[in-house]
């Protein structure tokens, strides 16, 4: 436990997207373990687990002007509530607004697309990036392909902490038996955006089809393509089988996935996916594109399936090939239990991103 002076709990702040369901996770177990968590973001949300408010700025305006605007009003909080470390969550938006504050320490958490693909989309991305990581104290990354790219950025091993977010075990967990169905029953957790790709695996539905009649396809997300998703699953003749569930509450996430047998995530680009974490921890088969943040967790033919992406041919392949190998997909489910043990303990890796906010608070406080 933190030791404590006169001054009583540790203060955080968090700086997030309050509506996300890994921020509330976030803070929900700083809150537990003692912390006095306070969290701004200029996002409206409703079932915030700690002290919370929200930032107003005009909404029309563009992100990249939004979230500066923010600045005085994070002012105001700092020198009220009195931080003891400030962590800001996704580069582009509430890591701005931490290295514009210029309040010291503060660490930055890392989501994935902020550090492998924005910086790359122009000048003005890779300035901005750069700016934000040369003035955060520390730096929390979920994958060593993110690690990777953040000292190719110029950020020094020394001020990364490479943790992935895991899994509450208590939660994710394999239904009773062999946990597999009688019938194919696929899903995908990932958000309707053109990184995710999921118009992959609507194309190569058909193709499963065509083998496995009893199949059932479930998308769970929402996003700016679900529109042009829903009519492209129509034009497969096939929309009565694929089922678009929307955003799922994440405390309801364990059932649905215990609902299926196969995950399959298209991916364009990643760091580590917490849903793949998810699905294997539910004893799903996960059928994945051949990226380096995947190679990670998923060896070909052992746990799992990789397959190029933007392949609908090599998708529906693999999908098939899983299901009609009842051993592999068993072989799977066990050999994931325990990397997910292993590697994704929720609770084990949140301590280590524990410890290295008490070890910065208390240099701060001079307790060290």
């Amino acid at each position: 436990m933190m030791r404590k002076n006169d001054q009583g709990k540790a203060r955080l702040l968090l700086l997030g997207n309050a509506t996300q369901a890994h921020l509330k996770r976030w803070a929900a177990y700083f809150s537990d373990n003692g912390y006095d968590v306070f969290t701004l973001s200029l996002e409206r949300a409703t079932d915030f687990p700690t002290r919370y408010r929200k930032c107003w700025v005009p909404g029309l305006l563009p992100g990249f002007i939004r979230y500066p605007l923010a600045v005085p009003q994070v002012r105001d909080v700092v020198a009220t509530f009195k931080p003891d470390i400030i962590n800001a969550h996704f580069l582009p938006n509430y890591g701005v607004i931490a290295a514009l504050i210029r309040k010291k320490p503060w660490i930055l958490s890392t989501w994935g697309s902020d550090i492998m693909m924005l910086p790359e989309k122009s000048p003005f991305h890779m300035k901005r990036t750069r700016y934000v990581l040369e003035r955060a104290s520390f730096i929390t990354s979920d994958a060593e392909v993110m690690t990777k790219r953040l000292t190719e950025l110029g950020v020094s091993h020394g001020r990364i902490l490479t943790v992935p977010f895991g899994v509450d075990l208590s939660v994710f967990t394999p239904r009773g038996g062999e946990g597999i169905s009688d019938k194919p029953r696929i899903v995908s957790c990932r958000k309707l955006e053109h990184v995710y790709n999921v118009r992959t695996l609507i194309e190569a539905f058909p193709i499963v089809k065509a083998e496995l009649p009893d199949a059932a396809l479930t998308i769970a997300g929402d996003g700016s393509q679900k529109k042009k998703l829903v009519g492209l699953a129509q034009e497969t003749g096939y929309r009565d089988d694929i089922l678009f569930v929307g955003d799922v509450d994440h405390d309801k996430l364990p059932a649905l996935l215990r609902e299926h047998n196969i995950y399959v995530s298209t991916a364009l680009s990643d760091t580590t996916s917490v849903s793949l974490l998810e699905a294997m921890a539910c004893g799903l088969y996960p059928v994945v594109t051949n990226i380096p943040a995947n190679r990670d967790w998923i060896v070909d033919g052992t746990n799992g399936t990789r397959v190029p992406p933007s392949n609908p041919d090599e998708l529906a392949g693999a999908i098939i090939a899983a299901w009609r190998d009842m051993p592999s997909r068993i072989a799977a489910k066990n050999h994931n239990e325990g990397i997910i043990k292993k590697r994704a303990d929720w609770h084990q890796n949140m301590a280590l991103v524990n410890e290295l906010f008490q070890r910065i608070i208390e240099e701060e406080r001079g307790l060290a």
